[in-house]
């Protein structure tokens, strides 16, 4: 027996279909949901919502795409941010941060620290050089660059990996998971070009 789904792959095309609000879509001549076996017998195409129903689709598709690429790039700007905000709680005397932000700022901030005592405006200004360079990266990605998207990757990546080193573990799942969203971003380029 064909499943609702199935059923409504005929229904939503049939002139004879109605919409009945506690059922959903029906048959106007059965005043009854579709249980037909293989085709229906009052079967009768209607052209105009066929042809509807195939233009909306590759939209839906479009979107889609879209909307993976938006994600994977918006990471880029995210991470930028939220490492400049990072710096910016560091050299105001804050103790939190956010897992979302660079571990290479951190690092850096680190050792600039052990060397000069504190986190001064040059210190903060070679940091926001290093987040800068995701604010150039999520620019061009919005632009469906997949070489932005890649070096994006390769330096999160990177990031990640140094995170692991000094086991954060929770900041390296949430780098994993945002790798993971660019990553799909990066692979609705080529798609998005050939529409």
């Amino acid at each position: 027996m064909k499943t609702r789904e199935e059923h409504l792959e005929y229904c939503k095309i049939c002139l004879n279909r109605k919409l009945d609000y506690q059922k959903g879509l029906i048959c106007s001549l059965t005043d009854e949901i579709a249980d037909f076996e293989e085709t229906c017998m009052n079967f009768k195409e209607d052209p105009i919502k066929k042809k509807e129903i195939e233009n909306v689709a590759p939209l839906i598709q479009e979107t889609e795409l879209t909307r993976q690429v938006n994600t994977g790039s918006s990471w880029f700007l995210w991470i930028f941010g939220l490492s400049t905000i990072n710096t910016l709680i560091l050299f105001f005397g804050g103790q939190v941060s956010f897992i979302f932000g660079l571990g290479l700022t951190q690092l850096f901030e680190g050792l600039y620290i052990g060397f000069f005592g504190q986190l001064d405006v040059l210190g903060v200004l070679f940091s926001l050089l290093i987040s800068g360079i995701f604010l150039i990266i999520w620019h061009f990605s919005k632009k469906l660059s997949k070489t932005a998207f890649f070096i994006g990757m390769i330096i999160y990546g990177i990031d990640a990996l140094i995170l692991l080193i000094f086991k954060d573990w929770l900041s390296f799942g949430v780098h994993i998971f945002a790798l993971f969203a660019i990553f799909k971003g990066f692979q609705s380029v080529d798609d998005i070009k050939k529409e």
